[in-house]
Parts: C-alpha cells; sequence; structure tokens
C-alpha cells in the first residue's frame, strides 16, 4: 500500500503510548490546499513539536490524564464529551478509498452505515471519496446533523481536511445553508479550543481557511444570504471577515455590497469613542483585497450601510477605488442622484478632485447623460461649470461629444452657463466641432444656436461647417446628412454663409444592394396601387340595385361630398404609386445616373400615395358613420395624428437624399421634425413609467 505522508512529516512511537514529536503548523491566511489527506502547510512556517496523550486525554469526569473542563460539565453538550484533544492534530495516515455503499449512506444521513464502519474496524477518518471528500464532508453537505456530531465526536480532525477543491467541511455546510451544522462545528471549535494552550488554539482554526477559489466559509454564508449563519461565523472568529479571495473580495466588503449592515457593525464593532484615523489604520491594516468599502456601499445603493461608513469611517470616501475613481465620481457615472446629494451635503471638496484620466466628476455625470446630478454640482458649486479635463474639455465639451443633447439643450439655454458654447479645448474644438465629428444631431440645433459659434474654427482652421462637409460619406448615410443638414440651415437662419442646399450629392450603394432597395420600394409601391384600385370598386355606401329606380347601378351616395373626396386621394394614391412602378423600372437597368434621378422622382411620388392612402380611409369611414358625431371626432383625432406622424417618418428619408434641397422650404420642417422627435421620446417616457414602472 502506498502512503501519503509528507516528506518533511515524521512521527515516532514509544513504550508510554503515541508521540508526535512534529506536526505540520496551521496558519490563518496562508494555507496550501495541495497536500493531500488534510495536511497543512503555510508558507514559510516551521513545523511544531507537540506531546498531546492520546489515550487518556477524554473529556470524561474521572478519567486519568482528563483535561480539567473549564465550566459546568453539565452544560457539555452530549456529542462533545467523549472528543479527545488529540485527534484533532493525529496524523492521518494513508487513503481508503471509499464505497459506493458508503458514499451513498453517508449522503442519506444512515446512522447504521456509521454503526457498520465501526463494527467492521474500517478506519473512518481516512476514508475518502474520489473528490477527496471525507465521511464529515458528505454529511455536512446534506445538512444531516445527527451524523454530523456523531462523526465530529469521533473524528474530529476531519474539521480541518480539505477535499481535492480545498473545501472543508465548514466550506461545503456553510454553501449548503446548513445553519444547524455549522452551528455545532462552532461549538466544537469553541469548547475544544478553550481547553488547549494559545498556540494549539490558534491552529485549531477552520474558519480562516481558504478552499482553491480563496473563499473562507464565511464567504459561502454571505454568497448564500444566510444572515443567521454568518453572524454565527463572525461571532466565532473575528479575523475571517478580513481575508480576501482570490478576486481580492473579502467577507466584509461582500457584507457591504448586499446591505447587511447589522453584519458589518459587528464585523467592525467601533466602540465610539475611538479616534477617526486609528480606526482607519486598524482597517487598513486587517483588511485583505480591495478596501474601497465606501464604493461597495454606493454601488449596492445600500443606504445604512453607507451612512454608517460615512460616520465611522469618512476618510474611505475620498479614497480612490482599482480605477481612481472618488465615491463621487462613482455616484456620478452611476446616476446615483440621492447618494450624490448625500456626500455633497457632508463635503464639496470632492468635486475638484479629478480621477486618474483627468475627469471630474461633472465630467463624468455628463458623458453618461445624468441630468439632474450635473445641475445639482453646478448649482452646488457654480465654478465647476469651467473644470476642464485633460484634453481642456468643459463640461459641455463632453455633453456634445457624447451626444446627451438633453444636457447640452440644458446648458445652452441657461443664461450662466450659455458662454460654454464657445469653449475651445486643447485641439481648438469648440462643443459643436465635437459634436460635428461624432454626427450626434440631436445637439445641433441645440449648439449652432449663434454665429460666433458657428465663425469659430479649430487648431486645424476648419469650421464645424467645412468638418461636416469634408467627413460626410459619399453614399447615404442618414445621422450623417441629417447632421450637416440641420447645421447647413442654422448657419442659414444665422445668415453667416450663404447655403444653397441642404444636402450634397450622393452616389448610389453597391449594386447588389441597390436593387434589394429598388425591389422594396417596387413592392410597396405596387401594394398601394392594388390596394386603391380595389377600393375604387368597393365604394361606401354600395350600388343601386333597384330597377325601378334611375342611375341602376350606380353609386348611392354619389352626390355625397364626403364620397367625392374619398375617391379623390384613393385616385391619387394609385396613381402615384404606379407612376413610382413606371420610374422604377428605369431603376433595374443598373445605371448609376439612371438610379440616382429613378429614385429622385420615385421616392416623393411613393411618399404621396402612401399619404393619400389613409386620408382615403379616412373620408371613406365618414362616409359610412358620418351621422354618428363622437365616433366621427375621435376618428378624425386618430387620423390626424398618423397623418402627421407618417409625414415625420417619411419626410427626412424622402428629403435627405435629394441632391438639392432648398433650405428656404425644407429647413422649417426639418427643425420641426427634430421638435417632434423630442416631444414623442417625451410621451414614450410618460407612457412607460405611468404602466410599466411597477415591472
Amino acid at each position: 500500500m502506498h502512503h501519503s505522508f509528507s516528506s518533511s512529516t515524521s512521527f515516532e512511537m514509544d513504550g508510554s503510548g503515541t508521540d508526535l514529536d512534529r506536526i505540520e503548523a496551521q496558519r490563518p491566511t496562508d494555507v496550501s490546499h495541495g497536500q493531500r489527506n488534510g495536511t497543512y502547510i503555510s508558507a514559510g512556517a516551521p513545523l511544531l513539536a507537540t506531546n498531546i496523550p492520546r489515550s487518556n486525554d477524554s473529556f470524561q469526569n474521572g478519567g486519568d490524564g482528563a483535561t480539567p473542563p473549564t465550566g459546568d460539565t453539565e452544560s457539555v453538550p452530549e456529542y462533545l464529551t467523549n472528543l479527545r484533544l488529540s485527534d484533532f492534530f493525529a496524523f492521518p495516515g494513508e487513503d481508503v478509498q471509499m464505497t459506493p455503499e458508503i458514499f451513498s449512506g453517508m449522503s442519506d444521513g444512515k446512522k447504521e452505515c456509521l454503526e457498520k464502519l465501526r463494527s467492521q474496524g474500517m478506519p473512518m477518518a481516512r476514508l475518502k471519496s474520489n473528490t477527496g471528500d471525507s465521511i464529515l464532508h458528505l454529511a455536512a453537505t446534506w445538512g444531516h446533523l445527527e451524523l454530523v456530531k456523531e462523526i465530529v465526536s469521533e473524528c474530529p480532525r476531519l474539521l480541518l481536511e480539505p477535499n481535492s477543491r480545498g473545501k472543508t467541511p465548514l466550506h461545503v455546510a456553510a454553501h449548503g445553508g446548513h445553519t444547524p451544522v455549522i452551528e455545532a462545528f462552532v461549538k466544537t471549535v469553541t469548547f475544544a479550543s478553550a481547553r488547549l494552550c494559545t498556540e494549539e488554539s490558534e491552529r485549531l482554526n477552520p474558519y480562516v481557511l481558504k478552499d482553491t477559489n480563496g473563499n473562507t466559509a464565511l464567504h459561502y454564508a454571505i454568497k448564500g444570504h444566510y444572515f443567521e449563519m454568518a453572524t454565527c461565523l463572525v461571532n466565532a472568529n473575528q479575523d475571517a471577515p478580513f481575508l480576501g479571495n482570490n478576486k481580492g473580495e473579502s467577507s466584509l466588503l461582500m457584507a457591504v455590497y448586499f446591505g447587511y449592515v447589522s453584519l458589518v457593525k459587528l464585523i467592525l464593532k467601533t466602540t465610539g469613542n475611538e479616534d477617526l484615523e486609528e480606526k482607519k489604520s486598524k482597517l487598513d491594516s486587517k483588511l485583505q483585497g480591495k478596501k474601497y468599502l465606501a464604493h461597495a456601499a454606493l454601488m449596492a445603493k445600500s443606504k445604512d450601510v453607507f451612512d454608517f461608513i460615512l460616520v465611522e469611517y469618512p476618510s474611505l470616501i475620498d479614497e480612490r477605488d482599482k480605477d481612481g475613481k472618488t465615491c463621487l465620481s462613482v455616484g456620478a457615472y452611476e446616476g446615483y442622484y440621492e447618494e450624490v446629494c448625500n456626500l455633497l451635503d457632508r463635503s464639496t471638496k470632492g468635486v475638484y478632485v479629478c480621477d486618474q484620466d483627468g475627469s471630474f466628476p461633472i465630467h463624468t455625470a455628463a458623458e453618461n447623460g445624468h441630468e439632474k446630478i450635473v445641475e445639482e454640482f453646478i448649482k452646488r458649486c457654480p465654478d465647476s461649470k469651467y473644470l476642464l479635463n485633460k484634453l481642456g474639455q468643459n463640461v459641455l465639451h463632453i455633453a456634445a461629444q457624447n451626444g446627451k443633447f438633453w444636457i447640452s439643450d440644458w446648458l445652452m439655454n441657461n443664461k450662466d452657463t450659455k458662454h460654454l458654447g464657445v469653449g475651445q479645448d486643447v485641439d481648438g474644438n469648440t462643443p459643436l466641432h465635437l459634436a460635428v465629428m461624432n454626427w450626434h444631431f440631436d445637439s445641433i440645433t441645440h449648439l449652432a444656436n449663434s454665429s460666433e459659434i458657428l465663425n469659430l474654427r479649430n487648431k486645424s482652421d476648419l469650421s464645424a461647417r467645412e468638418i461636416a462637409e469634408s467627413q460626410v460619406k459619399p453614399n447615404y448615410i442618414f445621422h450623417e446628412r441629417w447632421t450637416l443638414a440641420l447645421l447647413l440651415y442654422a448657419i442659414h437662419s444665422s445668415g453667416l454663409e450663404s447655403v444653397e442646399s441642404l444636402t450634397i450629392p450622393s452616389e448610389p450603394i453597391d449594386h447588389k444592394n441597390n436593387r434589394d432597395y429598388v425591389s422594396t420600394l417596387l413592392l410597396v409601391a405596387a401594394l398601394v396601387a392594388t390596394v386603391t384600385f380595389a377600393a375604387g370598386f368597393t365604394i361606401p355606401g354600395g350600388f343601386n340595385s333597384d330597377a325601378e329606380k334611375p342611375n341602376l347601378g350606380r353609386a348611392t351616395l354619389a352626390k355625397n361630398p364626403t364620397l367625392f373626396i374619398f375617391l379623390l386621394f384613393d385616385i391619387l394614391a394609385m396613381q402615384s404609386s404606379v407612376a413610382t412602378i413606371c420610374t422604377l423600372i428605369w431603376a433595374q437597368l443598373g445605371d448609376p445616373l439612371l438610379i440616382r434621378e429613378s429614385l429622385h422622382v420615385a421616392l416623393p411620388l411613393l411618399l404621396f400615395s402612401l399619404l393619400c392612402m389613409p386620408m382615403a380611409f379616412l373620408f371613406g369611414v365618414i362616409t359610412a358613420i358620418g351621422y354618428v358625431k363622437w365616433l366621427l371626432v375621435i376618428i378624425s383625432i386618430i387620423s390626424g395624428l398618423f397623418f402627421l406622424w407618417a409625414i415625420f417618418i417619411l419626410g427626412p428619408h424622402v428629403m435627405l437624399q435629394r441632391s438639392h434641397l432648398s433650405p428656404k422650404f425644407a429647413g422649417k420642417f426639418l427643425k420641426t421634425f427634430m421638435m417632434s422627435k423630442d416631444i414623442s421620446e417625451i410621451f414614450l417616457l410618460v407612457i412607460g413609467y405611468v404602466f410599466f414602472r411597477h415591472f
């Protein structure tokens, strides 16, 4: 048989009993899990010699050499009365493969399986499964409390043995949420530690042992939201909460993130009369891994924990996280308005502290579109609007560059901040330059509101117009051409320069995509023509079928004016769609010039036919139910809103593809479209808030 003894571990037998001359030392914060059979070696720690009698060290009264109990023996749990101190540190010997029957019996919590092992003289402490689990691991995994107590009483050293994943029974019980099992383990360790010398008591410390991921049992208790269990483990050992795992996360950090304020208070145990710097120094010396507790509380939006840290450890608020951000910067980045206001109530000095990338909290808020936070910064610290990042950009530069048009609009319409629009960064770019470079058309109408801004040039001697016209792609890209059109209209309105057209000629897209686009337009035009053609022969009111009356076979409501309007729009829709089909046939020939010219004619015709069709439907319905006034009003309002919506949806698509678009007639439409777009977004936000805020 092969023995799994460590080469650095030896033991000797003498005539009087068992002497453990050397056993491997256990240190709380650096434990190697690569050793088999529960061997723990702390990095660089020497092997400690001890002498512990094995045969006469039980806690039963009257036993020879019994260790004197520290309290009333009647208070000792029954399963601990036969516990022997030496068994905690006994050398394990070789592994014995666990049979499937034993594995199944332990997992099912069958005590008779344990009795059978005793009767057969099996080395219970050395039984291991394929994954290195002992019988105590299996009992603890499934929460079999009574079985756990019996195994601990007989084989207590299994409490310290890891499996192949480095997990002790304490780990697996915590992972499974078995609080009674954890409490039994804690009682066992507490009971034994009180009867050991200080050095041996320190070694009997399963709470600080880590698995291969660096997690202690407390990590699993907090991660599983087992609050009662976590409290028990914290009370058992005050060092474990500060130990970091492989990700640098301590149990304390996890408790902060989950908002367990009472657990955080229990771990930190502040007395109230300690010096703030002294408390902070003690925390820094004990806490492993990530130390930014205030940031974690802020990210978790845990107000109680955050307020506690704010009072007891105020200096943590000003510390930086791994990305170099302060708490105020993190709050501004995430949009935590209430938390940001709370920090500003405490102190405004964080407003003037920049991150590692040179950005101030007001820049971070603007970059992510948190308008209310930007307003709060400027309200409390008016000079924060002049803060510049490493590129010399102010808050309006940041908002414009990232397309946060609501912030740009607010800043440009505020008399105290509108002058920021003429600010230039290290490259000489104004906020308008940056908005144009990134094609943020939403911001153009707000930023290009004065000839002074439009006339400014950057260090490359380029105005915003020159940048837009030089960088716009030759093929049709909607947001680029939309940005250019709005900019040119702003220039036209200011009278700064002459503007002949809001668009520039575009080149056709590649042949394959062009054919798909034209085919789609042909299909839509054919559908409109088919529907409107059929509608012309299904006139509202029907036809006269009475042979005795004049005008047999003619429309019964021929003299109704609404029927005339219905037929007018129907005919216009049909003829426009047929004209569109005829025009697009030329576009199928593949000539680039014909494609461009055909689209310039076909798109307005198709738009016109699509607008005429719903109008024909409206007057057809009016002809049929015009006598029901209330219904007539509702239908008219709905149809009017739809008609306007259709114009603003289809209009820009058609207009921006034309090679020449007069600013005199088209500019106001485009600007009105922008206003309607903003109104529509607000309307949708209101609907979402009213009907879906609880989901």
